[in-house]
């Protein structure tokens, strides 16, 4: 397995550099790159960084507002980090759930197509939890055609969480969670209700091993295009050992059982048995619609006994195998600190549409109690991209003098030069906790689809592959004289972003309807049993 030790990163990102390197600050961002706030006046955490269609920014989390009971908040900002003073209260709103239970926290967000925002989190009262989702309005205030004045609770006691939060194509919150120790899947309709269409009134119940209980958690959720659902976490069983997981629900909240085994994935990340825990936590779509989990793992302990652990990501093909095409043997791993008792935390990753992959780690030394938070910089296939800051993985700077600790939680592309990172730094060992976002330059571009090489048989299929009319305004006809099957019909734009994607019942002849394409160049990709074939058209 491939293993990433930072034991000494060749470039060190400066605050004071005005170099427009990769992996630097951007200086036209805040305060040379990051800014700073604070919600309340202590335990302020972000969980959830968004960017608005219109380039402003959105953070959610956890605010103790007058040291008291937890509120939810959610900041909007500028797209040059100021905040947002038409949002909330002096640009961040603050919600609670329940007023009289000390725990009210968000979890995740997502945005609809209004660039209305949904929170999903949690309540607890010391004796049992509720899940929720609140919607806002594009002024930071609860959006009363959702729910009940904008809010959704869960029934309650068993132990409700609600982890995760997507929104799908038609504008249905989807969240993933756990209930009773069992990994719960929920949908709603766009105004709030329990989706009657998916699983048992709206809810999927899954007991990964129902042959013994086990506890079943769940961190992450993503929706692909034809309406399925990606759901990953952790399988703690009765003798303790650990299973991360991903599998996949149909739109209708069924189990795939077209997915690895019967719809479940189980991901072994660690290289032998002595792993005593693992953890999958983040989730997501690479442009060639391959799925990347993201986690972290024990590693045997050393001569102290104290917990140890890397960080990897994989990658996962659509049938629910492994990728080992992708790093090292299908994972790349991470260990910045090494030794007894340092650990290191994955929290988030993404995919650009070119392929690039970020994602962030914290790592602790329980030792000496040193910290550090780090981001990467992979291409397609799990290398590391060396232009990156010189190394592919970088150590965030201090952003406060009195700076002890940084975390970084969320990631959020900004634009194709800019990386947004959000986390939480604590101050001179107390409670104070302070937000920031920073801005990292990076630079994304757009690929093309790889034109078929120089195989024999994939000429061939290429040759025989015939578009018209080409360039098309609404329908694009297709004719394949050769091939006795036609399987999968996908189309992409030049960044290599699936826009279409039909699998047609019939041979010979068929056509794609393109109207809704924009005007451009696209490639066509035409999958049967006899292998693949790629040809340029014109969309006018």
């Amino acid at each position: 397995m491939k293993k990433i030790f930072t034991l000494v990163f060749a470039f060190i990102l400066a605050l004071n550099s005005y170099a427009q390197g990769l992996g630097e600050l951007n200086p036209d961002f805040g305060n040379e790159g990051s800014i700073m706030f604070n919600p309340s006046v202590a335990h302020d955490k972000i969980e959830k960084l968004l960017i608005q269609k219109d380039g402003k920014i959105l953070t959610v989390g956890g605010a103790r507002v007058g040291g008291s009971n937890y509120s939810i908040y959610a900041s909007r900002h500028n797209p040059d980090g100021t905040l947002d003073e038409t949002y909330g209260e002096n640009g961040i709103a603050y919600f609670k759930v329940n007023p009289l239970i000390y725990m009210n926290y968000a979890f995740d967000a997502a945005l609809n197509e209004n660039d209305h925002l949904f929170i999903a989190g949690y309540t607890f009262d010391y004796t049992n939890n509720t899940g929720f989702i609140i919607c806002l309005d594009e002024n930071g205030l609860e959006n009363t055609e959702f729910g009940d004045n904008g809010y959704v609770v869960s029934e309650y006691g068993g132990g409700i969480v609600y982890d995760a939060i997507k929104i799908d194509s038609k504008g249905r919150p989807v969240i993933a969670g756990y209930y009773d120790d069992q990994i719960l899947v929920r949908r709603y309709t766009a105004k709030g209700n329990p989706d009657m269409t998916f699983g048992n009134e709206g809810s999927v119940r899954i007991i990964l091993d129902p042959s013994q209980w086990a506890y079943c958690y769940a961190y992450d959720i993503e929706i692909l295009e034809d309406g399925k659902i990606l759901v990953t976490g952790h399988k703690v069983s009765a003798d303790m050992n650990y299973n991360t997981y991903l599998l996949r629900l149909k739109s209708n909240g069924t189990l795939d059982e077209t997915f690895a085994d019967n719809g479940v994935l189980y991901i072994n990340a660690g290289d032998n048995e002595d792993y005593y825990a693992e953890y999958a936590v983040s989730i997501s779509i690479q442009a060639d619609g391959k799925y990347l989990v993201g986690g972290h793992a024990d590693l045997p302990p050393g001569e102290s006994d104290l917990i140890r652990s890397e960080s990897y990501i994989t990658r996962i093909n659509n049938n629910g195998t492994i990728d080992e095409t992708f790093g090292t043997n299908g994972f790349v791993k991470f260990e910045p600190f090494e030794g007894d008792g340092c650990t290191n935390t994955s929290y988030s990753i993404l995919s650009a549409k070119d392929g690039q992959i970020f994602g962030t780690i914290y790592s602790y030394n329980a030792i000496t109690t040193a910290s550090r938070a780090y981001v990467y910089n992979l291409d397609a296939n799990g290398q590391l991209k060396e232009d990156f800051a010189g190394s592919g993985i970088i150590a965030l700077p201090k952003i406060d003098e009195n700076e002890v600790t940084i975390t970084t939680k969320s990631l959020a592309l900004k634009d194709d030069k800019n990386l947004l990172l959000g986390g939480y730094v604590a101050l001179d060992y107390s409670s104070a906790l302070e937000i920031f976002i920073s801005c990292i330059n990076i630079d994304i571009k757009g690929e093309e689809p790889e034109e078929p090489g120089d195989d024999d048989s994939i000429e061939e299929l290429t040759s025989s592959l015939l578009l018209y009319p080409n360039p098309t305004n609404d329908r694009l006809y297709i004719e394949t004289l050769t091939l006795t099957q036609t399987l999968t019909v996908e189309i992409y734009d030049i960044y290599g972003r699936r826009q279409v994607t039909e699998t047609p019942s019939h041979q010979g002849n068929l056509s794609v309807d393109v109207t809704d394409l924009n005007s451009g160049v696209y490639f066509i990709k035409v999958i049967t049993s006899e292998g693949e074939a790629v040809k340029r058209f014109v969309k006018k």
